[in-house]
């Protein structure tokens, strides 16, 4: 029996090795109940992360009320994103209910997130409205995406492939960069810490009439520590040396008023970075490897409001994911994975006083190249609908799409979301949705390793809800069960077959408070089975369970807070013999407004000093200080 493969633990172009709701609820409730007298407040519920008057796109691909949302969603803020530091962007990601994470040695090093348990490359990333990724081994460089570029997240759990297609099994993550707009403003920002980290930023945004604009550089350096830590769990690759990393980045926005109900605007958003990791050469000496990745998104979008009733949407774009791996069996030029997506979107929205109807088309053109392996394309031809309404205490959203794929023919996906609040400020959520995932190129053209006649990955899930939400406090719990079949595994010759089959059931249990008086407490607790159908084996890197909490306190001069986060033991093979024991972080951060211009900002990572692995054999960083001034106009 073959055992469910690897996630990809080196350069990403590489190949890699990867009952109902309610039987599901009852041991899982029993189990979190139990547990739930050691967790002091629940975490952020879908509606807690953010006020429950914003406004999220990615659920329904139409803007609607936080609270309005049937399906698991959470914001990330601009203001929690900068109290993160110089966190990687998956680490973010990771504090979040029902996302958990790896990194294969430290920032700038090649990471993953699994949102519900659904591998790396079952989980879609939007970036402004864009598909970001690989299309040779799957998945998204999230660690390639600086923190200063964006202005928030919206993370969406559960298959979303009836709106947005291939990937979408475990969930949707959408990154919005900072846009141009508002009163003229500078700020810059200088930071230095542990590992002789550094980070610069700097940008200006503002308006002048119908035009808007905004400018953003960055920079950041580490010296690192060595990304692999034994030698006998990594006897291939070990090499105590340091290895560092460094990225420079720069984004654009820019918009146009071109008259009443009519936009037009350009984002564009590039980074260019080189990572060292751990290698050895053919004699088992060690061997200074690195690799030059460059990501980029560039996007235009036109939005017409044609009449009262039909809003028209319509948008263009290209992201590139391009790696050139010096490794110790590369070419001396460097062994290149590059992908690059053409896209485009036309989204029609139609408001009737019965709901809103929802029509559109996507087309995407993928390019692969690798080494000198292969150099091939593909286009996906998608039409999909929507409609969405609320009737009285309910609230209904059902979706439908269809792709067509060049290589391998058509899918079909829908999904059927339904809320009732049976009493005031409760909520109790029911959903059901398909999901599929395609071949990356690897899987299906990379020599010797590969298999053209591969199917689409599938899955089927159900989950269901019940939330309490005031506005400045609330709680929730959410019971999901995936089903996904045809899994791409690795067969003994490591050529990639249909032949794996997965569940992925499990339980969150979330909630926030918020005073008058400037506190505002967070925590929750994740129950997650993830595994091999054909082995009974867990899936590996996940954790059966997690937990989070964290509290802060804000005035017009101080904010500060502190943050716990635990995760429970895992395994990093399909055989589960290499366990990785459970660890515990205790993060703090702090900002002082020195004056209305210039505030100082700290924050203190793995305060105990926790020694941990989120990757077998592969390092993670040890208690961590890192400090800066930003300066900024108001």
């Amino acid at each position: 029996m073959c055992a469910v493969p690897v996630e990809t633990p080196g350069v990403r172009g590489r190949p890699s090795g990867q009952s109902g709701v309610l039987s599901v609820m009852k041991p899982i409730v029993a189990a979190i109940l139990a547990a739930f007298p050691i967790v002091t407040f629940a975490a952020p519920d879908a509606h807690g992360s953010a006020d429950s008057e914003t406004i999220v796109v990615t659920a329904t691909r139409e803007a609607v009320r936080l609270t309005d949302a049937v399906a698991d969603v959470s914001v990330i803020s601009r203001t929690e994103i900068e109290q993160a530091g110089v966190t990687t962007l998956p680490e973010l990601l990771s504090r979040e209910p029902g996302i958990q994470y790896y990194s294969n040695g430290g920032p700038g090093k090649a990471s993953g997130i699994f949102i519900r348990g659904a591998g790396v490359a079952q989980s879609l990333v939007l970036v402004d409205g864009l598909r970001f990724g690989s299309a040779t081994a799957g998945g998204a460089s999230l660690e390639q995406i600086p923190l200063d570029q964006i202005d928030h997240i919206e993370i969406v759990r559960g298959p979303m492939s009836a709106l947005y297609g291939s990937d979408a099994i475990g969930g949707v993550i959408q990154v919005f960069t900072r846009k141009a707009g508002g009163k003229p403003k500078l700020d810059v920002f200088a930071g230095y810490g542990t590992y002789g980290t550094q980070s610069y930023t700097a940008g200006a945004s503002g308006s002048a009439g119908d035009f808007r604009y905004s400018v953003r550089a960055g920079y950041d350096d580490s010296l690192g520590f060595s990304a692999t830590t034994s030698l006998a769990k990594q006897p291939y690759s070990y090499d105590p040396d340091k290895d560092g990393y460094r990225r420079t980045s720069a984004g654009t926005s820019l918009g146009w008023a071109i008259a009443e109900g009519h936009d037009l605007q350009f984002d564009a958003q590039y980074n260019k970075g080189r990572n060292h990791y751990d290698a050895q050469d053919f004699m088992g000496n060690p061997f200074d490897a690195y690799d030059d990745h460059e990501t980029a998104v560039y996007g235009l979008t036109l939005k017409d409001r044609l009449l009262d009733s039909w809003n028209s949407t319509l948008r263009i774009g290209r992201t590139t994911d391009d790696d050139l791996d010096f490794g110790s069996f590369s070419p001396p030029s460097g062994a290149r994975y590059r992908t690059i997506q053409d896209q485009a979107t036309w989204q029609n929205d139609f408001k009737f006083d019965v709901g809103m109807l929802m029509l559109g088309t996507d087309w995407v053109n993928q390019k692969a190249e690798v080494e000198d392996s292969y150099d091939l394309s593909r286009d996906i031809a998608s039409v999909f609908a929507g409609w969405s309404g609320h009737y009285g205490a309910h609230r209904i959203q059902l979706n439908a799409r269809h792709d067509d794929n060049s290589q391998f023919g058509g899918h079909t996906t829908g999904s059927a979301g339904w809320s009732w609040e049976f009493v005031q400020d409760w909520q109790v959520r029911l959903g059901a949705a398909s999901a599929f995932r395609a071949p990356t190129f690897n899987d299906l053209y990379y020599p010797g390793f590969s298999n053209p006649d591969l199917k689409s990955e599938r899955s089927h899930n159900y989950d269901a809800a019940i939330a309490w939400d005031t506005k400045s406090k609330g709680a929730s719990l959410t019971a999901y069960r995936n089903r996904v079949t045809d899994m791409i595994e690795l067969d003994s010759n490591y050529v990639p077959q249909n032949i794996g089959n997965a569940k992925l059931d499990g339980a969150t249990l979330a909630g926030y408070l918020k005073t008058d008086a400037g506190y505002d407490f967070s925590a929750g607790l994740d129950y997650l089975d993830a595994r091999d159908l054909d082995t009974g084996l867990r899936l590996i890197r996940r954790a059966d369970w997690q937990s989070m909490a964290s509290a802060g306190y804000a005035n017009d001069t101080w904010r500060a807070g502190a943050q716990v986060q635990w995760v429970g033991a895992r395994y990093d093979d399909a055989a589960n013999t290499h366990r990785m024991d459970a660890y515990t972080l205790v993060n703090l951060y702090g900002q002082y407004q020195l004056t209305p211009m210039v505030r100082l900002e700290g924050r203190i990572d793995n305060l105990f000093d926790q020694k941990y692995e989120t990757a077998w054999g592969y390092g993670t960083a040890g208690a961590s200080v890192f400090a800066g001034v930003r300066v900024m106009t108001k």
